[in-house]
């Protein structure tokens, strides 16, 4: 078996537009295992992320796309940009590599930064999209 350099991404979408979004991402990536996780925002039902690995190529991110990390253990996606600001968050506004973040506060959510704000979005899993 050949090991990939893979990398988890999301692509945000609305509910009306995510299946066709699935169709242009499978065209666009080499999803790694065909599976793409549907999550809706439980505070918003027409939010929906779209998260995938795929083969790393070093190329152009499709649109509407961000490098994310998970936590399996809490089923938590996150970017990098909301760690950072989760920790300040928590940790009095004071930034530090040694603050450990107490995930299970955060179980199903999307973690998400903009314009240095933390946005936590409680989520649920709404199917596994299996590409042919």
């Amino acid at each position: 078996m050949v090991e990939h350099n893979t990398q988890l991404l999301c692509t945000f979408s609305k509910k009306d537009m995510y299946q066709e979004e699935i169709e242009s991402i499978s065209e666009y990536y080499q999803i790694v295992d065909g599976k793409v996780y549907v999550l809706e925002s439980k505070s918003n039902s027409y939010d929906i992320f779209l998260t995938y690995n795929v083969v790393k190529n070093g190329g152009q991110f499709y649109p509407n796309t961000i490098s994310v990390h998970r936590k399996k253990e809490f089923n938590i996606i996150y970017s990098i940009n909301a760690l950072n600001g989760l920790i300040l968050h928590e940790n009095n506004g004071v930034q530090s590599s040694t603050h450990k973040i107490a995930w299970e506060n955060y179980s199903n959510c999307f973690i998400s930064a903009r314009d240095g704000k933390v946005k936590i979005t409680p989520t649920k899993l709404l199917k596994i999209y299996r590409i042919n």
